[in-house]
């Protein structure tokens, strides 16, 4: 009984630690780390792009049937602050058969740099952009989606950011608009939560995440993606692998949309789960210690063991029970059962497009969760997720 108690203690331990230990320790390791920066940074150590040439830019959008969103996407793209000479637009189609290609051909035919790129069979998301980085001519790369706003000035503040020769990628800060229903608010809390960790990780220097919705990249730092994990997952990886920073600036805003139905959450989260276990564990060299400490603690703690959570919550509230049923205490199971309780009042409110108020919140947290569960699963199925 003393047994099941102190394990107990541990998985409750480990679900602290990674929802608000992790998050408070990063916290300060950042805090500590600008003070250094301020401190013994020679004040004009990233002006030196200030008089020299700006980088040229190759912006690839990734599209297969965007007929509804490419015609604001590449007003978006030319609405960019940046000189005039330095971007080019790849649009890159994996086999398109709407007419997305005739839109782009009209915009094309006013401004030559936007260039259309088909492949004549359909590779997928990651095929499509390896095929346009072949065609790119940039010094840098832009990955975004047909379906993301890009702020005018974003661009130009990633740019920036990449005066720091130690910065390999700049991830962007990504809102999604303006909740409108319970499970947008919800996703919404638990987005800003993400959002904070993201930025202390990237202040701490050992963020290794990013946002598919607007990717900077140096040239000389892409590899080919492999067509089962996406962009956002294995870019940042890849990035640190070679010894170079990943970056969220927070003054590159870009805005997007998130799904409208529980149902079309879940699946979004399942796919991201499957495809970023896979991808995580495909690069092995960063959960070596030894090599990337803070790197590897923060991969461990942010990625693989919030993805693991719903299987120790499964397990805590298992042996609460029976330790309850034996006569041990009891207010741990009842915690629990008062929390998923509640989450599943904001399911119901949810479901009715009912406003959930702070039902909402346990709702979300356990919708990521069963997401979270459900995508290991089809991973350790090798279930193969095509990113696109």
């Amino acid at each position: 009984m003393i047994l099941l108690d102190r394990l107990s203690l541990v998985l409750l331990g480990i679900v602290v630690y990674v929802w608000l230990l992790y998050p408070a320790f990063v916290f300060a390791l950042a805090f500590l780390v600008t003070r250094w920066s301020l401190l013994f940074k020679h004040p004009t150590q990233r002006n030196g792009r200030e008089a020299a040439s700006p980088l040229l830019v190759s912006v690839i959008i990734p599209v297969h049937n965007e007929q509804r969103t490419i015609s604001a996407k590449l007003q978006n793209c030319l609405e960019l602050f940046y000189p005039h000479d330095g971007l080019e637009i790849i649009v890159a189609s994996d086999s398109s058969t709407d007419q997305t290609r005739e839109i782009v051909s009209a915009f094309s035919a006013r401004d030559s740099r936007i260039i259309w790129l088909e492949s004549n069979r359909r590779v997928g998301k990651s095929g499509i952009q390896n095929l346009a980085v072949t065609h790119a001519r940039g010094d840098v790369f832009l990955f975004t989606d047909a379906g993301t706003d890009v702020t005018p000035g974003a661009l130009q503040a990633m740019i920036g950011a990449l005066d720091d020769p130690g910065v390999g990628l700049v991830t962007a800060t990504v809102f999604f608009g303006h909740p409108e229903d319970a499970i947008q608010k919800g996703q919404g809390f638990y987005w800003r939560y993400e959002l904070f960790l993201r930025e202390a990780e990237s202040r701490a220097g050992v963020l290794a995440t990013g946002s598919g919705q607007a990717l900077l990249l140096r040239r000389e730092l892409f590899r080919p993606l492999p067509d089962c994990y996406g962009d956002d997952c294995i870019m940042p990886l890849d990035v640190r692998l070679q010894g170079y920073r990943v970056i969220q600036d927070r003054q590159a805003i870009v805005y997007d949309t998130m799904p409208h139905s529980i149902e079309g959450e879940l699946r979004a989260r399942i796919r991201m789960t499957a495809r970023n276990w896979t991808g995580t564990l495909s690069r092995p060299a960063l959960l070596n210690p030894q090599r990337f400490p803070l790197t590897s603690l923060g991969i461990i703690s942010h990625k693989l063991l919030r993805w693991l959570t719903p299987f120790v919550l499964a397990a805590l509230f298992f042996l609460s029970a029976l330790l309850a049923m034996k006569g041990e205490t009891s207010a741990l199971v009842w915690i629990q059962g008062a929390f998923y309780l509640c989450a599943l009042i904001g399911w119901r409110l949810a479901h009715r497009r009912r406003p959930a108020w702070l039902f909402g919140y346990p709702f979300s947290f356990c919708l990521a969760n069963i997401g979270f569960l459900l995508g290991i699963v089809k991973a350790l199925r090798n279930q193969k997720v095509i990113a696109y």
